[in-house]
């Protein structure tokens, strides 16, 4: 009886201390906002091609948000971005990270031009970075093509 009893006592303690260390579903979270992030790069790009206007892309470490212009791109660089490109399926332009994450970004804004182009001449590199790193965790967007991978 009294074997039982520590026994039970010990798996008492064990969970009480080492169960709440146990986050299994962390690292899919972490790895689903990279995906996110990744998704709505993709379709801002595609956005631009499609409506024939600059899209921009505003990263913040609370998430990004999505922009486009109503000015004809044959006119240069737009001033402003009045209208917000709402996500499909959520009715809101912002992805926000999960608890604890932040979002980095080399270039701020960024905007891509009618044929899914960055308007930079560098190359971009987006870094997803989130409370507890996962390897693989940067989004680069090719300067050439706008390609997101």
């Amino acid at each position: 009886m009294i074997e039982l009893i520590v026994v039970m006592i010990t798996i008492g303690i064990l969970a009480v201390v080492v169960l709440p260390r146990f986050d299994l579903l962390r690292g899919f979270d972490e790895i689903g906002y990279r995906d996110k992030v990744r998704a709505t790069l993709e379709y801002a790009r595609k956005s631009a091609v499609a409506q024939r206007r600059y899209v921009k892309v505003t990263v913040a470490s609370n998430g990004l948000s999505l922009d486009i212009s109503s000015a004809d791109p044959d006119s240069g660089f737009p001033a402003a971005f009045p209208r917000t490109l709402l996500l499909p399926g959520s009715g809101s332009n912002t992805i926000v990270p999960p608890s604890g994450g932040t979002l980095t970004a080399s270039v701020n804004p960024l905007v891509f031009d009618a044929l899914g182009r960055p308007f930079t001449s560098t190359g971009l590199l987006i870094t997803v970075v989130t409370a507890y790193a996962v390897s693989g965790n940067t989004v680069t967007i090719e300067a050439e093509t706008g390609y997101v991978h």
